[in-house]
């Protein structure tokens, strides 16, 4: 496939300029892989090459594809991190560089954002200083990064396709003495019958259309909500068995506290392969093997077959010797299920970021956060790292540091008053604003005074004070945003990557962003955010939010339930922000709003 006429067409279509196309057939002299890499890496690194440009994305992802092809995984692996979010990337060095010029002519003072040195890997470093391997290294234990890329198609060289396509899954292990990552490249599934990607898109294309149309009865409203449901649900389901398959494993991170049982199977993958007599078995192998088997609980056993066979294809004998051995411990493996584990930082393509992984199955319950690449992350780890403790960025949230705003377009009377009564009775020492336009200052304030921010209206709040604002800003507050697609990244049209607020919050150093992939409705939103106000928050309130009625209280009415039925007569408090949204998002009654939810940057964790 990675001739000299293909990669040739490759290149003319990734630059613009005519007279360095010219060049092109003196850099391709040979067809063999080798001088291919060589001739590629030259022209990325060519200064007329635009590092802010999805040229310089394709040309990495292409690259990425000839270097697995020749063996050479970790360069590969490179050059699939450095695809990520160029765009975004070079806005914060663009930021940053702007606020060291007023600070050189003295000019209004500006706060600084994510310093740009933290982003900078060395693309070409394996094992060096400043190596992605180094930077991972550095990165908490109780993290379980994974990267997940579109590789390059020539139909899709700008990114735009809506169809299923090829994925690759690297597994980017963080924390000292761990194996050096690893990539495993997905097949594009059978779209004959069912195209997973062209049928979400579709279906959040018809989204707000679908809530504003005025409805004869509300029996024809809910058997819309009931279609598109069933429709979202169907997408995941087939996400999670037809494209990820066995291999969706990857996405379940390690357990976060040490475990007998654990052990003992990994034990038992470690005398099976010490036993078999056809040779050596490399770490990466093992750790694949013992995957399998420690996630085992939620394949079948053609699932497991395939993955064992997959990892060691010219094993039979011990392929079917694992495969009996993980069947025959089912019972103890099924356990390891619910119980706690690592978080899940996922490092999700700007171009696949609009579907809804989180609510996968296999991630239910589970601590899940977005990046946009590896090196934002990193980053953000560094400006945070004095507060970060287990791999959570440690905030304090009494009763008197959050701030609110809600309904500012004053056209939500229902949402006002039934999170009026939740704040009143769980929060009543935080300050906001209700039914009223917030200014610049006091949305400046609430980000930059406070350390939470919840903002329940319309959108994301840009209305009132605009990305570019908040950009400038260095944001103290974990901005959770209630509305409809607030950290949705929006397509912008031509060659460049959907962007959303969300990267302007975490521009600005804001530790995390909690939000909405599209637009949901109040009601659904205002149980789950309650739920979660009052599962991550403590309050002096006499009895736990449990105990209202929520029935009544989404009528507007706040009584408590009668004591036969309350089950939880003392608050039951989870301080990670990530794990306490997991479990918000099962009061959901609609589909569409739970698989909407998602959070953005770091994980952090009160300090109660």
């Amino acid at each position: 496939m990675h001739n000299q006429k293909f990669v040739y067409r490759i290149l003319t279509d990734c630059t613009p300029t005519s007279d360095f196309k010219d060049n092109y057939k003196s850099l391709l002299r040979n067809t063999n892989l080798d001088n291919l890499t060589d001739d590629l890496e030259k022209h990325i690194n060519h200064p007329n090459v635009n590092k802010c440009s999805l040229h310089y994305t394709t040309l990495n992802k292409l690259l990425a594809s000839i270097l697995l092809a020749k063996g050479e995984e970790v360069k590969a692996i490179n050059r699939l991190t450095e695809a990520h979010a160029v765009i975004h990337r070079r806005q914060v060095e663009f930021r940053y560089k702007k606020c060291e010029l007023r600070q050189q002519f003295n000019l209004a003072a500006k706060d600084f954002g994510v310093n740009p040195d933290y982003m900078s890997f060395d693309v070409n470093s394996i094992n060096g200083p400043n190596s992605l391997k180094s930077k991972l290294e550095e990165l908490p234990p109780e993290w379980y990064m994974v990267q997940l890329t579109i590789p390059y198609e020539q139909s899709n060289k700008y990114g735009t396709k809506s169809v299923t396509h090829q994925l690759h899954i690297t597994i980017m292990p963080t924390g000292k003495n761990e194996i050096d990552p690893f990539c495993i490249t997905l097949p594009k599934p059978n779209t004959n019958m069912y195209d997973i990607c062209k049928i979400v898109k579709e279906l959040l294309e018809r989204n707000k259309t679908e809530l504003n149309t005025e409805y004869k009865s509300q029996v024809l409203y809910w058997k819309m909500r009931e279609k598109q449901n069933k429709a979202m649900e169907t997408a995941v389901t087939e996400m999670e068995k037809t494209w990820l398959r066995e291999w969706r494993i990857l996405l379940i991170a390690d357990l976060l506290n040490p475990s007998e049982i654990v052990d003992d199977i990994h034990r038992m993958i470690d005398k099976l392969l010490d036993d078999d007599p056809t040779g050596k078995i490399v770490s990466e192998t093992k750790w694949l093997l013992k995957k399998i088997a420690t996630c085992s609980f939620c394949l079948d056993k053609n699932e497991i077959s395939r993955a064992v066979q997959y990892v060691l294809p010219k094993h039979s004998k011990l392929v079917k010797n694992i495969e009996l051995s993980i069947q025959g411990r089912q019972k103890e493996i099924a356990t390891l299920e619910t119980m706690k584990r690592k978080i899940l930082v996922l490092v999700i393509d700007e171009n696949m970021d609009y579907l809804p992984i989180e609510k996968m199955t296999i991630l239910s319950r589970q601590p899940v956060t977005r990046f946009s690449c590896v090196q934002l992350a990193y980053a953000m780890f560094k400006e945070h790292e004095s507060t970060i403790v287990d791999g959570c960025k440690i905030i304090t949230l009494d009763e008197t540091e959050g701030t609110f705003i809600v309904n500012p377009s004053n056209n939500l009377p229902k949402m006002e008053k039934r999170l009026k009564l939740f704040m009143n009775y769980w929060l009543p020492k935080w300050k906001g604003v209700y039914n009223e336009k917030p200014d610049e200052e006091t949305f400046s304030n609430a980000l930059t005074n406070h350390n939470a921010l919840m903002y329940s209206g319309h959108g994301s709040g840009i209305q009132y004070f605009p990305g570019e604002d908040i950009e400038r800003l260095r944001v103290k507050a974990t901005a959770l945003l209630f509305g409809c697609s607030s950290i949705k990244l929006l397509p912008v049209g031509g060659k460049f990557p959907p962007n959303g607020v969300c990267n302007q919050y975490l521009t600005a150093c804001s530790p995390c962003v909690l939000g909405m992939l599209w637009e949901v409705t109040d009601g659904d939103t205002d149980k789950m955010t309650v739920s979660f106000m009052s599962t991550w928050i403590p309050s002096s309130a006499p009895r736990p939010w449990t105990c209202v009625d929520l029935e009544l209280w989404c009528q507007g009415t706040m009584k408590f339930k009668k004591p036969s039925e309350i089950t939880e007569k003392t608050p039951s408090y989870e301080p990670e922000l990530l794990r306490a949204f997991a479990q918000a998002k099962e009061c959901c009654t609609q589909y569409m709003t739970a698989a909407a939810a998602v959070v953005r940057g770091l994980p952090v964790k009160l300090k109660y």
